[in-house]
């Protein structure tokens, strides 16, 4: 069988081939166990060699009271101040300057502390009193004149509608009008001039001024209209400065 490539047939296999991975996966696994047996020597675990250390025997000695050297020794070990004066020290002289003990306030003397003088208290002046002025005086306000607001009436102003059958405006007496721009009434007129309804289209004084404009609206007369029965107009109320004479 023929070993040639054939480019130009792709599914052809290539039987004079050798596989050699077996050999691979084996030298592999070689290489492996040598790696994990040289860690096995390089962390293995060492344990420490333990030290045993000598040991003394303990002894136990039993005294007895009848034997007068042994009465000695228990009166030696029950005395508190064996420890403190042996035999050797007995001997010294009572007026031993290591033996002898002083205090740390031997030969301190209690003494008065010196009183502390008094503080001399200084006056300080006094800055403000309750006569004196704290601001400075304030010089007086002028204050202007009062003058007497100019004179001015009140008058009701027809609409187009109304002024062509009657007088544009109408002076109103007596009646202290507030808001007059507020207030209007829409009022109906008849076929011979007379006011037939008057009603308030916005209301913001008090019932007895309202009153008092329906009842000098009611008065009001115009020019009779044979064409219309009833004309439908609006008044408004406006106040007006007197001219001086």
């Amino acid at each position: 069988m023929s070993t040639k490539s054939h480019p130009h047939e792709p599914l052809i296999f290539a039987w004079g081939v050798r596989d050699h991975s077996t050999w691979h996966l084996v030298a592999a696994l070689l290489l492996l166990m040598g790696g994990m047996a040289g860690f096995f020597f390089i962390f293995r675990i060492v344990h420490p060699v333990t030290q045993r250390l000598p040991t003394t025997p303990q002894r136990v000695i039993s005294l007895d009271p009848r034997d007068p050297a042994a009465l000695a020794l228990i009166h030696r070990a029950q005395d508190r101040s064996f420890a403190l004066l042996s035999d050797t020290d007995s001997a010294l002289p009572l007026d031993n300057p290591l033996l002898a003990f002083r205090p740390s306030f031997e030969g301190y003397q209690i003494k008065l502390r010196e009183p502390a003088p008094a503080t001399a208290v200084t006056q300080q002046p006094r800055l403000f009193t309750a006569t004196s002025d704290v601001l400075p005086p304030v010089p007086r306000r002028a204050s202007a004149p009062v003058t007497a607001p100019p004179a001015a009436t009140l008058r009701a102003i027809m609409s187009p509608a109304l002024a062509k059958r009657g007088p544009a405006s109408v002076e109103l007496t007596g009646i202290n009008l507030t808001q007059p721009t507020r207030v209007q009434f829409r009022v109906a007129i008849g076929s011979a001039g007379q006011i037939i309804t008057a009603l308030p289209l916005g209301s913001t004084e008090d019932a007895a001024i309202m009153g008092q404009l329906n009842a000098a609206i009611a008065v009001l007369r115009f020019a009779p209209s044979e064409v219309r029965r009833v004309e439908w107009g609006e008044i408004s109320f406006r106040w007006e400065a007197v001219a001086a004479p």
